[in-house]
């Protein structure tokens, strides 16, 4: 239906605007159904599914954008969405929210209709007993209070520095990779002049989006041992030290090390806040604290396109001073955050 640029950046537009408000929808989703044990499972779950899909759309592309073209590309990419959809209409909805809306008879079919799906079950004479919250997802209870406030407002400036590195440097690698700017025989980036990305090219991306694999599953076991606080500090110096590195800009291999190790850190931050984030917030408010801290992280991404479209024909490296700066602040705002959330139980779940 794209017959144009402009038309295109329209349908994708609103295919993003889907996709980050179902990320945040999925992380919260996936929580409540956990009891506060395996609370850590269902972001673990979330985001190693995101990550996952990232690198199968980057072999995909590997294999099918310069022999079928980018129309063919997008078609197969999109298949997932069939059973996605039809999943959307058979799952319930959560338990704990129908809970503290006051919707207790809801709340029980619920439960039922998932102890059928796991075939387990339940007592015959079961009910649930829930404490109605008096001002569901209200800002006015998130931001109001000093307890849930700070951490709102922390983990919003840490997840929408993640993202802003996170795109900044989808947006980033094609283009360095294109101009071949690294090295003695570096070329400067032509803004007028568009050129296909290389198999060889190709083959870099996709590879180096298994490090956002690894550092998914990295996080998870180092949050079991070590706890919450202690690896979100420490990553996020990693991740300063990391984005310093890429002004070395010896050749295109050695930039492609670079952002793999980037790739791990990023997701080793991204899966540290959302298993900080349901350990943080009661029920009541925890659709609002997680759609808030999701949103500043979808405006991150958006600026950090902005920033690599306006600076890389400039100067690549005006770039990374920008992914190293706004590092610096995130990993200021994580040794604000003091917060150990490991083992929390909220009351109100």
């Amino acid at each position: 239906m794209a017959y144009n640029q402009y038309m295109f950046l329209f349908w994708r537009g609103i295919a993003g605007a889907c996709i980050g408000a179902n990320f945040a929808t999925i992380v919260v989703y996936s929580t409540e159904f956990s009891p506060n044990e395996y609370r850590t499972v269902g972001p673990l779950i979330s985001i190693l599914g995101s990550y996952m899909s990232t690198f199968v759309v980057n072999v995909i592309g590997y294999f099918a954008l310069n022999s079928l073209g980018w129309r063919w590309l997008i078609i197969i990419i999109t298949i997932p969405v069939v059973p996605a959809f039809i999943l959307l209409i058979v799952m319930p909805e959560s338990p704990r929210y129908l809970c503290v809306s006051g919707q207790s008879e809801r709340a029980l079919e619920a439960v039922k209709f998932m102890a059928k799906i796991n075939r387990v079950e339940l007592p015959v004479n079961l009910k649930v007993f829930c404490h109605q919250g008096a001002e569901l997802g209200s800002f006015k209870t998130l931001l109001g209070s000093e307890v849930h406030r700070k951490p709102a407002l922390l983990l919003s400036t840490m997840y929408f520095a993640n993202d802003f590195m996170e795109t900044g440097l989808l947006v980033f690698l094609p283009l360095a990779f294109i101009s071949n700017f690294c090295g003695q025989n570096g070329a400067p980036p032509d803004r007028n002049r568009c050129l296909p990305l290389s198999q060889d090219d190709l083959w870099m991306l996709s590879v180096s989006a298994i490090g956002s694999l690894v550092g998914c599953m990295a996080a998870y076991f180092v949050a079991l041992s070590c706890g919450r606080l202690k690896p979100l500090r420490a990553s996020h110096v990693i991740q300063v030290l990391v984005y310093t590195l890429m002004f070395i800009c010896v050749n295109n291999l050695y930039l492609f090390g670079i952002a793999s190790a980037v790739k791990i850190v990023n997701a080793f931050v991204c899966m540290m806040i959302f298993l900080i984030v349901p350990e943080s917030f009661p029920t009541m408010i925890r659709n609002t604290a997680t759609g808030m801290i999701n949103s500043s992280g979808k405006l991150g991404a958006v600026s950090a396109t902005a920033m690599v479209y306006l600076l890389f024909y400039a100067s690549p490296f005006a770039v990374i001073c920008g992914f190293i700066l706004v590092a610096a602040v995130a990993c200021g705002c994580s040794f604000a955050f003091d917060k150990e959330t490991n083992d929390t139980l909220m009351t109100e779940t």
